[in-house]
């Protein structure tokens, strides 16, 4: 059911706040307005480092914002508190046209009267959800893509409630991993996991953003498929509304959100010999498989490239060489090598080690031997896979691989093969 809530003004309803305070025993959703400037504040998920103010970071690749809910409408809004309610809101991502769909962070303002931990208080603190076909008005979340708790988030300078003092922060959150997030219809939820000091409400809220525009009429649509409604289920799983703060100051029943992607690059695999002199054996890298929107490895679609994708699987068959047509020479043993230089050395390639035949065609080799899956098929073939983590600092990263061979002949480098990581 809709339901719409009407407005309660700072200032002049200090009185009526404080009367509510003190009287206040039930539970229920309250809004307000806020018109002090925004702290900011960054967390990285990977350390659990908090940094206060803008922070620097080195990242291998760039990001690009593919759903933006931050046109804050100066209101805010809470809950009853301590997991009993949580809100979920309901978008479209992919303005942008952005392919790559690994959610790398996520920006949002947020409020909170829990005293803050230098001074031996908690922080603040709230579960966070994000969910690919989430519809509003009642819509069940279809697939769960990633929950994550945050605690001990900066907040007030004194233990305090929605009623009496609360501080407001801008918080960029970087994740320890990149989250497979498909385009098309989406949800995020925020759960009031905390309780202020008035022992009722949470004591870290969201602040709202404005749909369409700050001063449009409620119940239009943007054009990033957003309506200023959110869905309130209370205890969580239990849809108990679905409300919006219904007033002529302006449609800003959202919750603010910014999601936050790796910028398409696609993967680049290049097979390579000596050029005067070649290796005999061949390395092949175009089994390479490609990870999906939903963090899915093609079970079959193979990358005709061999390109190197964050989250899927890179391929690597090493082939033994036939002498004069005769049968192909069998692999005993064999190692592969995978450096980050990106770069071959000269066309003819240089002296192989001691004991080693053929032209050695990379260098720089950091990752080490890559792990063997197996014999494929036949004895000549060998196959090593490597499943491509996650992680921003992975993607626009040049390599070069080659294989040393042991069989018949003795041991022997292969051709190899050279290209750049990427998201596709």
């Amino acid at each position: 059911m809709m339901v719409s809530k009407s407005l309660i003004l700072a200032g002049a309803a200090l009185a009526l706040f404080g009367a509510s305070a003190s009287a206040q025993s039930q539970s229920g959703k309250v809004f307000a307005r806020y018109n002090k400037p925004l702290k900011s504040a960054t967390l990285d998920l990977a350390t659990g480092t908090i940094t206060r103010g803008p922070a620097v970071n080195n990242r291998a690749a760039t990001t690009v914002v593919d759903f933006n809910n931050n046109d804050l409408g100066g209101f805010v809004g809470v809950d009853t508190g301590g997991g009993f309610c949580e809100w979920f809101d309901a978008g479209v991502k992919g303005f942008a046209g952005n392919n790559s769909d690994l959610m790398n962070d996520v920006v949002f303002a947020y409020c909170s009267s829990m005293l803050v931990v230098g001074s031996g208080g908690p922080g603040g603190s709230v579960k966070l959800g994000f969910y690919e076909g989430y519809t509003v008005f009642g819509g069940a979340p279809t697939t769960g893509v990633a929950k994550f708790t945050l605690t001990g988030l900066p907040a007030n300078s004194a233990s305090s409630s929605f009623f009496g003092g609360f501080n407001c922060f801008f918080i960029r959150v970087f994740f320890g991993t990149l989250v497979s997030f498909c385009d098309g219809p989406i949800g995020y939820s925020w759960k009031f996991i905390d309780t202020g000091a008035d022992g009722t409400l949470a004591g870290t809220w969201p602040f709202l953003s404005c749909v369409t525009s700050c001063s449009g009429a409620i119940l239009q649509t943007d054009g990033q498929g957003m309506t200023d409604a959110i869905d309130e289920f209370c205890p969580p799983g239990t849809l108990r509304a679905t409300f919006t703060f219904g007033t002529t100051s302006g449609s800003f029943t959202s919750m603010s959100m910014d999601v936050r992607e790796v910028t398409d690059l696609s993967a680049t695999a290049n097979n390579f010999n000596a050029s005067i002199t070649p290796n005999a054996d061949i390395l092949d890298t175009s089994l390479s498989r490609p990870v999906d929107c939903q963090g899915v490895v093609g079970l079959v679609t193979a990358d005709p490239d061999g390109g190197a994708t964050v989250g899927g699987i890179w391929v690597a068959r090493v082939t033994g060489h036939s002498t004069f047509g005769g049968p192909l020479r069998t692999l005993n043993a064999a190692s592969m090598t995978v450096g980050t230089t990106g770069v071959h050395v000269p066309a003819n390639g240089l002296n192989p080690p001691p004991g080693v035949g053929g032209r050695k065609l990379c260098v720089g080799f950091l990752l080490g031997p890559v792990a063997m899956v197996g014999v494929i098929g036949v004895p000549s073939e060998r196959t090593y896979t490597q499943v491509i983590p996650k992680s921003l600092s992975l993607v626009c990263v040049g390599f070069c691989a080659q294989s040393v061979c042991v069989g018949p002949g003795g041991a022997k480098l292969s051709s190899a093969s050279e290209g750049t990581s990427g998201t596709n």
